[in-house]
């Protein structure tokens, strides 16, 4: 079973290759263009730095370290999770979703790997070339810093995927809501900056409840050598999170019940 959905996973990555390879010159301009946005925001942080101010207890490299591991970890999951909200959009309006029901596989794995999209990729390559120039601004981390990084940076994608199952699933019911990820958007604005600029129930919610810190200040944190409660306290929450997401897809396609025009 294992071996064949690793197998199914490589098939869909050739797929989707190839039909990008199909319009290079698209590819190509899609994947610049998705780079040079998502460097918008740390730019903004570099002009707020500049001008003299700073976010409370950040220098900017460490504050651009949050930022690009939040690219980075957005990098790996949207090319991976986040097209099967498209394809359930797509399926669920135009009443197609049943004749994947009736395939003999998970639909959560044949729409994600349906979905799978190479032009996120540019994300992650911008995240890495991010948190290679600010690590190497910054004292070099440790190699237990750097496996608690890799942990968490396990659980902001996994975060991420919960996410992915939210929105997919609620297209179950609410038909045709394509605004469902400028509504992710608004919500992970708040993974995206230091913890300082939050209230202290604030930095709790997003550790302990919704644990948007795990996504990049956490793993940011980890390898600037900084560890807190609010770590331990977000480990368990990450995988509480990933499961409700996942609870939530399973309740949720059941409910669905056709759509098309």
């Amino acid at each position: 079973m294992k071996f064949w959905t690793l197998h199914l996973f490589a098939r869909s990555l050739r797929t989707s290759f190839a039909e990008r390879a199909a319009y290079r010159f698209d590819f190509i301009l899609s994947f610049t263009v998705s780079f040079l946005l998502e460097l918008v925001t740390p730019l903004v942080t570099v002009l707020i730095y500049r001008s003299g101010t700073a976010f409370p207890g950040w220098t900017m490299e460490e504050a651009l370290l949050i930022q690009a591991v939040f690219l980075l970890s957005r990098g790996i999951a949207l090319p991976l999770f986040f097209g099967m909200v498209w394809i359930i959009f797509e399926q669920a309006v135009q009443g197609t979703f049943e004749i994947t029901l009736l395939k003999p596989r998970s639909p959560l794995l044949l729409t994600m790997l349906r979905g799978i999209d190479l032009e996120g990729i540019s994300r992650m390559l911008g995240g890495l070339l991010l948190v290679a120039l600010t690590v190497h601004a910054l004292p070099s981390p440790t190699g237990m810093q750097w496996l608690v990084f890799v942990l968490f940076m396990t659980l902001s994608v996994m975060i991420l995927f919960g996410f992915a199952l939210i929105l997919a699933a609620s297209l179950f019911v609410w038909i045709g809501n394509g605004r469902v990820i400028e509504l992710l958007e608004a919500i992970l604005v708040f993974s995206r900056y230091p913890s300082s600029i939050f209230t202290k129930p604030l930095q709790w919610a997003f550790a302990a409840g919704i644990p948007l810190s795990m996504i990049a200040l956490f793993p940011a944190e980890a390898l600037l050598g900084r560890f807190s409660v609010h770590m331990l306290a977000s480990i368990p929450a990450s995988f509480a999170f990933v499961a409700a997401g996942y609870f939530f897809w399973k309740s949720m396609i059941r409910r669905y019940a056709g759509g098309g025009g």
